[in-house]
């Protein structure tokens, strides 16, 4: 029997993690979840929630109790079949036959491969990908490296493959750069590894788990040409014991050879990877031979019982290879059904397009006149466009407006500490020159220093006038559409400010009261700046005029028995959503009159506006609903009429790892 390599596992192991098609993975236990779910489970209808439930419970039991994920995983499977829910029973059977395959259960995973693989053409054909790379695991289990090239080869042949990101073919190629370097086609084998490096220079920060075993794969290109200080590299950055306990004894280092496969052999022992096992205590085996005959022999039953569960009985093998020949008769069976039926439907097709091709000839004279139509309505259509491009840059335009007199506010106080501090060291500099000729040398230093200090304070306010500058013209230019990491919190504070300098420049009269309570725990969150820059810039602006026209006419004389504080507030929050995404809500409120409920299912409408004529484009929370939806988000708002409103923007965002 040929000796299997433990990289096989590992590399299963990395795909899971890349693969969103697919609930077939391990889980961290969450102690409180299977708890609840345990005891409501066996009540529970059986529908598709009950089926994804046993689907996780699988998961988080995968390296904890094996024989409970099997359970879980047979029992989601007949349910799902029981209530017609195909991907439900793609995710059981893949679950299964991963906890199989990482266990030395070639035989009984290959039989739910072959359940799940004409369900995955049919349903998931991108899932395909996931059920070859388990059969490439089943295959090097049994030493049959040149079935298991094919598999490989046909994952990478799948049309979603070819379409999926780069991080997603990783783990096929390291798949095919493995089994090239165990059937000793090293040429092959360096090819797929230089692919494989390539992805670690890009993804190594977000894929340790690829990069580890991409790593692996280089140590054991590298082993097998006897390059061993450069082996010896790989395995070290691959945290692969055995690999290095590999090297060492071929090498003749027992004392390091001994230590890494000590590592080695816990490690698979704990989680339960029989290769990992074979091939440490092999080692160990080997190495205490000559020292330590007792040692040796402990070592070499471990090696033999490991590799007794691994390989079943030659009786138990022909019971599994009827199961697996029935199967794929059956599975045979099935393609030939498909394609008698496939063969039945193109000929009904045939039929059925040379009726039509009668009644095309008919509706011919027909269609010549909507065309004439057509294109008198996309011509229509076209100024149509036109004239809402024209306005939408209006609206922007006059956005741009609003942020004007505020940035000439925010630049006038930097420019003023600029002008005055250069005023003072003019002075300073004259009584330095005093002082040098009165040879003070300590009131020199002291006016030297308070110069060096104004300086500072110089390029401070400079900077900080470079900044609203940048910010202007970052904000005037046209979207890029691509999204970066932006401080909300101070993308939100940066414009209630320029917001409010811009109406107190129209009107020295207005005043208003600010509130602002951001969450610090947001951090940078992936948007684009400029797009959500006018949202947020839009609503402070209403905001500010809802509450001065409430102002001007709480200030009549009927009015003036009751006190009003205009009050705009701005805060942020991050909500805990499901694991792995959270949302993050930015409100904008005031405490102006509100908005009536007979308009309130208008606002968002394009050209609906309260202003008066020439104030407003009605197109502001209108462009402000699209750029929210574009983000995969929603704009809200909650109001009392004659108390206030608050907008809230939500956006969902995915966890940073």
């Amino acid at each position: 029997m040929k000796k299997i390599n433990p990289f096989y596992y590992f590399i299963l192991l990395s795909l899971l993690p890349v693969s969103n098609r697919l609930f077939a993975q391990p889980m961290q236990y969450d102690a409180k979840f299977v708890d609840s779910i345990t005891i409501r489970l066996p009540a529970s209808p059986d529908d598709t929630s009950k089926v994804n439930n046993l689907v996780k419970l699988a998961g988080m039991h995968l390296f904890i109790n094996p024989a409970l994920t099997i359970k879980y995983a047979k029992e989601g499977a007949a349910i799902a079949e029981k209530i017609h829910y195909p991907t439900g029973k793609i995710s059981c059977l893949g679950q299964s036959a991963f906890s199989f395959a990482i266990s030395g259960e070639w035989a009984k995973a290959t039989i739910d491969i072959n359940e799940a693989i004409p369900l995955c053409e049919k349903y998931s054909p991108a899932s395909m990908i996931y059920m070859c790379n388990i059969m490439v695991i089943i295959l090097t289990t049994k030493g049959d490296n040149e079935q298991a090239l094919q598999w490989a080869q046909k994952a990478s042949q799948i049309p979603a493959f070819s379409t999926g990101e780069d991080v997603h073919k990783w783990p096929t190629y390291m798949q095919l750069g493995m089994i090239n370097q165990t059937l000793n086609r090293l040429d092959s084998a360096q090819y797929y590894a230089d692919i494989v490096l390539g992805y670690i220079k890009k993804y190594a920060m977000v894929q340790p788990e690829l990069t580890r075993d991409s790593y692996m794969l280089l140590g054991n290109i590298t082993f097998k040409r006897k390059e061993y200080q450069q082996a010896i590299q790989y395995f070290r950055l691959a945290s692969d014991n055995v690999g290095l306990a590999n090297v060492y004894h071929t090498i003749q280092q027992p004392d390091s050879a001994i230590y890494y496969a000590l590592i080695g052999l816990h490690k698979g022992q704990v989680q339960n990877i029989p290769a990992s096992i074979l091939a440490a205590s092999k080692i160990l085996a080997a190495e205490y031979r000559k020292s330590n005959p007792e040692e040796a022999n402990k070592y070499l039953n471990i090696y033999v019982d490991s590799k007794d569960s691994l390989y079943n009985a030659d009786k138990l093998k022909q019971l599994e290879e009827i199961k697996l020949n029935g199967q794929r008769n059956e599975y045979e069976l099935k393609i030939k059904e498909t394609a008698n039926r496939n063969s039945f439907m193109l000929y009904s097709l045939f039929i059925i397009l040379a009726s039509l091709a009668v009644l095309i000839v008919l509706i011919w004279r027909n269609n010549r006149f909507k065309q004439k139509a057509n294109q008198k309505l996309e011509a229509s259509f076209n100024n149509l466009k036109s004239t809402q491009s024209q306005l939408i840059q209006s609206e922007k335009m006059a956005s741009l407006g609003e942020l004007t007199a505020g940035i000439a506010h925010e630049i006038q106080n930097p420019l003023n500490f600029i002008n005055n501090f250069s005023e003072v060291n003019t002075e300073l500099i004259d009584e330095l020159e005093q002082e040098i000729d009165n040879g003070n040398l300590a009131d020199v230093k002291a006016i030297a220093k308070d110069i060096k200090e104004n300086e500072q304070k110089i390029n401070h306010h400079g900077k900080r006038a470079d900044a609203i500058v940048k910010g202007m013209l970052q904000h005037s230019r046209s979207s890029s559409g691509i999204k970066e990491p932006t401080d909300i919190n101070k993308l939100a504070d940066e414009y209630l400010r320029l917001a409010y300098h811009g109406l107190r420049a129209k009107d020295k009269s207005f005043n208003a009261t600010m509130k602002t309570g951001y969450d610090e725990s947001i951090g940078n969150i992936n948007i684009i700046p400029q797009d959500i820059g006018r949202v947020i810039l839009n609503l402070i602006t209403n905001a500010f005029y809802a509450v001065k026209e409430k102002n001007t006419s709480a200030s009549s004389p009927k009015a003036a028995e009751q006190p009003y504080e205009p009050t705009v507030s701005v805060s942020t929050k991050k909500i805990d959503d499901k694991p792995g995404s959270y949302r993050v809500e930015v409100s904008v409120k005031d405490n102006g009159n509100g908005i009536p409920k007979k308009i309130l299912d208008k606002i968002f409408q394009p050209f609906f506006t309260t202003k008066p004529a020439g104030q407003g484009t009605g197109l502001g929370l209108s462009l402000a609903y699209d750029i929210i939806k574009a983000h995969g988000g929603e704009l809200k708002v909650e109001t009392k009429e004659g108390e206030g409103s608050e907008f809230i923007i939500q956006l969902s965002l995915k966890e940073n790892h």
